[in-house]
C-alpha cells in the first residue's frame, strides 16, 4: 500500500522518439523541441511541471539529445533541476528509457510522462487517486473521439484499468478514454522492466498489469493534445498559445 502523501517532486519525461510521422520537421531537431509561438513545446511543458509542484526532472533523451541538453542545460533557468538520461542514440521504447533513467530517480515513487502531449490533468489528483488505489502504476485517462489512433482504456468501478489495448487499425469506433500519457509509478515495477531492451509500456507492461495492479484516473475534461502529427501540430500551434497566455507561460 502507498503509504507516502506528499505529491512527489520528480518525473521523468520520455523525449527521444524519432517523430517519424512529422517527416521533414523532425530531421534535425526531436518533436519535443519543435517551436511553437517561438519557443519549443518542451518549454512550455517543463513551465507546466514547475507549476505543478515538480522540482526535479529526469529528460530521457536519445534522437538529437544535444539539442535538448544545450538548449536547457541544469535546468536553473526554468527554476528546476534537470538531469538526462542518455543511451547515446539507441531507442529503447517508452518502459526501457523509463529504466535508463532509474538511477536518476530518487524516491519511492515518482511521475512518468510522454514529452510530446500537452494534458493537463492535475497531478495532486493524479496522486490522490494512486493513494487511494494503491496500485504499482496509475495513469492519467484523457477522452477522445475515436479510439483508432490511441488504443483505449476500460476502467472497472474500483478505478482499476479492467482492459488496455493498445491502437490498432481494428480498434472499435467512437469516443472512449486513452491513455494520455502521464502516469505514477512505484518504483518496484521497474523491476518488472528489463535493462538496455526495447521495452513498450504500452504494449509489453500495461496490458500485463491490467485487471490487478494498474490504475486509471479519467480526466474528460481536461485539455488534450500530442503534437505527433504534422494535423495535430498545426493544431497546437493554432490552440495552444492562447492557453499558455491564459496559464501565465508564455511570459516566464
Amino acid at each position: 500500500m502507498v503509504m507516502k502523501s506528499f505529491l512527489p517532486q520528480e518525473a521523468v519525461v520520455l523525449v527521444g522518439g524519432l517523430g517519424t510521422r512529422l517527416g521533414p520537421l523532425t530531421r534535425d531537431v526531436p518533436k519535443p523541441m519543435l517551436l511553437v509561438a517561438g519557443r519549443p513545446f518542451l518549454e512550455y511543458f517543463l513551465l507546466r511541471l514547475k507549476n505543478e509542484g515538480i522540482r526535479r526532472v529526469a529528460l530521457a533523451v536519445a534522437y538529437h539529445s544535444q539539442v535538448i541538453k544545450n538548449y536547457f542545460g541544469d535546468g536553473r533557468r526554468l527554476g528546476l533541476e534537470i538531469f538526462y538520461s542518455d543511451p547515446e542514440g539507441r531507442q529503447l521504447g517508452t518502459g526501457g528509457s523509463i529504466k535508463e533513467a532509474e538511477n536518476l530517480i530518487h524516491g519511492k515513487q515518482f511521475f512518468a510522462m510522454n514529452g510530446d502531449v500537452y494534458f493537463e490533468a492535475p497531478l495532486d489528483r493524479l496522486w490522490r487517486e494512486h493513494c487511494r488505489g494503491a496500485h504499482e502504476i496509475t495513469l492519467a485517462l484523457a477522452s477522445a473521439a475515436d479510439s483508432g489512433r490511441y488504443g483505449r482504456v476500460r476502467l472497472d468501478g474500483q478505478g482499476r484499468v479492467a482492459s488496455f489495448l493498445e491502437k490498432s487499425a481494428t480498434a472499435s469506433p467512437g469516443p472512449c478514454l486513452i491513455n494520455g500519457g502521464i502516469y505514477v509509478f512505484q518504483r518496484q515495477v521497474l523491476e518488472r522492466i528489463p535493462s538496455g531492451v526495447d521495452y513498450s509500456l504500452e504494449r509489453d507492461l500495461f496490458p500485463v498489469l491490467a485487471g490487478r495492479s494498474l490504475g486509471g484516473a479519467a480526466f474528460p475534461e481536461a485539455f488534450f493534445i500530442d503534437i505527433g502529427t504534422p494535423e495535430d501540430y498545426d493544431r497546437a500551434n493554432r490552440e495552444l498559445p492562447m492557453r499558455l497566455k491564459e496559464k501565465g507561460y508564455a511570459g516566464q
